[in-house]
């Protein structure tokens, strides 16, 4: 079992808040530290151009395509369409990672872990939300959002992570190959008629064969009585289809319906404020991430805290480039087995 990194980019910024230690340079540096631990095939996908500093980073760890600046949803199916060409081998895992993201250490080691530990397993995430999903509220109405039909279950403790059943994650998230190209289509149709959304949370459950939304609710869009003004009562009805035909792929067979579990506490963290992972000082990781950029050459010692602009990165004259993923694959301790609950 190999694994494979489709690392996605682009150039520019969003509006999202973010912790003062952001930057897309922090966060590759982050990528690059974890990957030392792991022996794996890299391909940056880079929509548009990127600033040099990145891409001399990007072209000394892997391989570089570079995509005319297709958007969002054209990078992401991009990426899945690599993934699933046939260019990996369907026993392989693949990780799929967005830009701004901050990973520990031992992150990409620790997904390589599960995947040999829970062979039950076909997705798995180092960033998702994960708290228990209890039947009602304490008023005694049904909880929202709770799948129907969902059930909770034990975390598998693999060495001394637990990994733990989800709903949904982020287009950042590791797959099987085989059972992500069986799945292709559930991410196609999941995009729809989106230009910018990609819809992570439906794609999620429908893979695990969970419907994600009512029915009642869906005959109210249709007939135009959602909740809103009436244009918003018009999208609605004309989302409804498409939201039906998304309940109707979740009726899965048993055999094709897949588990998706997530690290907990997280491995590697979404960089906007409001959302930053539990349980780690991820500042704490930003300021351990630039200590072993410079130590490797990869940051300039003069350069700035990425507080409102990341470090520039250079190399000294005559020094070698920055080191590729070292092919070590170091090996843990793992039982695959569930953990206990209490």
């Amino acid at each position: 079992m190999a694994l494979h990194v489709v690392y996605r980019s682009c150039g520019g910024e969003n509006r999202k808040d973010r912790p003062p230690y952001y930057s897309k340079l922090l966060c590759l540096v982050s990528f690059l530290r974890a990957l030392e631990a792991v022996d794996a095939d890299v391909v940056f996908v880079n929509d548009g151009p990127v600033p040099a500093d990145r891409l001399r980073l990007m072209r000394a760890a892997g391989e570089v395509v570079q995509l005319p600046g297709v958007g969002m949803r054209g990078s992401y199916r991009s990426s899945l369409d690599l993934a699933t060409s046939g260019r990996f081998d369907r026993r392989d895992v693949v990780w799929f990672s967005e830009d701004d993201y901050l990973y520990v250490p031992g992150a990409l080691e620790g997904l390589l872990a599960a995947a040999a530990a829970v062979p039950e397993a076909d997705y798995f995430a180092l960033y998702a939300t994960i708290r228990p999903l209890p039947l009602t509220t304490p008023d005694g109405r049904p909880t929202p959002h709770r799948p129907a039909g969902w059930w909770d279950v034990p975390p598998w403790l693999v060495g001394e992570q637990q990994w733990t059943r989800i709903r949904s994650t982020t287009s950042t998230f590791g797959a099987r190959v085989g059972a992500l190209t069986e799945d292709a289509g559930i991410f196609r149709l999941c995009m729809l008629p989106h230009r910018t959304r990609l819809r992570d949370h439906d794609t999620c459950l429908v893979l695990q064969g969970f419907e994600p939304y009512s029915y009642r609710r869906l005959g109210r869009d249709a007939v135009g009585l959602a909740s809103g003004t009436a244009r918003q009562r018009a999208q609605s009805a004309a989302m409804a289809p498409f939201l039906l035909a998304t309940n109707l792929r979740a009726l899965r067979r048993p055999a094709r319906r897949r588990l998706m579990l997530a690290a907990r506490p997280n491995l590697a963290c979404h960089l906007e404020s409001a959302r930053l992972a539990p349980g780690t000082d991820w500042g704490a990781v930003a300021g351990q991430t630039l200590a072993w950029g410079r130590q490797r050459g990869l940051l300039d010692l003069a350069g700035a805290e990425p507080a409102g602009g990341a470090p520039r990165v250079t190399r000294a004259p005559g020094t070698p480039p920055p080191p590729r993923a070292s092919g070590r694959r170091r090996r843990t301790a793992a039982s695959g087995s569930p953990a206990s609950s209490g």
